[in-house]
This record gives C-alpha cells, sequence and structure tokens, in this order.
C-alpha cells in the first residue's frame, strides 16, 4: 500500500500543471482589513490561434465592513469576436474571514460572489 501511495504522490509531483481561467480571473487571498476602502481594477486579455482576441476588464469598489467581513460592487466589461467593449454584469463579492490572520498555520475564509448579467435571459450566477 505504501509504494502505490508513494507512485501516486510522486505521479502527481511530476505532472504538468495547468490552469484553465478566463481573461479576468483572480486568486484570492483570505484576509481581511477592517475599515479598508478599496478601488479594485482588473483586465485580462487572450487569445487561441486565429480566434479574435478577447478581453475582460472590472472596477471594483469595496470596504472592510466588520473584522471578518469584506464587500465590494464591481462592474464588469467584456469584449468578444472583434466588437466594441461593453457592459456586461454587475456583481457582488463577500469574504468572510472565519480564523485570525497568522494565528493558525492555515487563514480561513470563505467567499460569495452574486452575479447579474446585462443580459437577464443569461440568468444569476452564483459562486
Amino acid at each position: 500500500m505504501k509504494t502505490y501511495a508513494t507512485i501516486l504522490v510522486a505521479g502527481a509531483l511530476l505532472s504538468p500543471l495547468s490552469a484553465h481561467a478566463g481573461p479576468s480571473d483572480y486568486v484570492y487571498t483570505p484576509t481581511v482589513e477592517y475599515g479598508e476602502k478599496e478601488i479594485d481594477f482588473k483586465y485580462g486579455s487572450a487569445k487561441k490561434g486565429d480566434t479574435p482576441r478577447e478581453s475582460a476588464a472590472s472596477i471594483g469598489f469595496g470596504y472592510g465592513a466588520k473584522e471578518w467581513w469584506f464587500t465590494e460592487l464591481y462592474l464588469k466589461y467584456k469584449r468578444e469576436n472583434g466588437e466594441a467593449t461593453k457592459y456586461d454584469a454587475v456583481e457582488w463579492e463577500n469574504k468572510f474571514q472565519l480564523t485570525e490572520t497568522g494565528k493558525y498555520p492555515v487563514d480561513i475564509s470563505f467567499l460569495v460572489e452574486i452575479e447579474r448579467p446585462k443580459v437577464h435571459a443569461e440568468g444569476w450566477e452564483v459562486k
């Protein structure tokens, strides 16, 4: 059994790592700063082969409302298929910090995002 686990771990470590993300995807941190005010701008662009370049951007305004809660409102824009950049959606993001920063080996929090696209037929997105 130990040999099987060793081979499995070695295979996972030696296998190529890949990530799949959209042009404006983001890596989140688990910490909240009480009283922090933030203006957040994100932009990304991607192109595959002969397809037109796809771009996305967002601007967010956030606030550390409590020691454990940070809330932020975003306006999102995108450009697809060589068209002009246009408004895409509004998003409300909330981060809840569950452990005190640095108290444990790992800081833990969870994130809730609610997005309403401009085209309401697309429905709501909750992440």
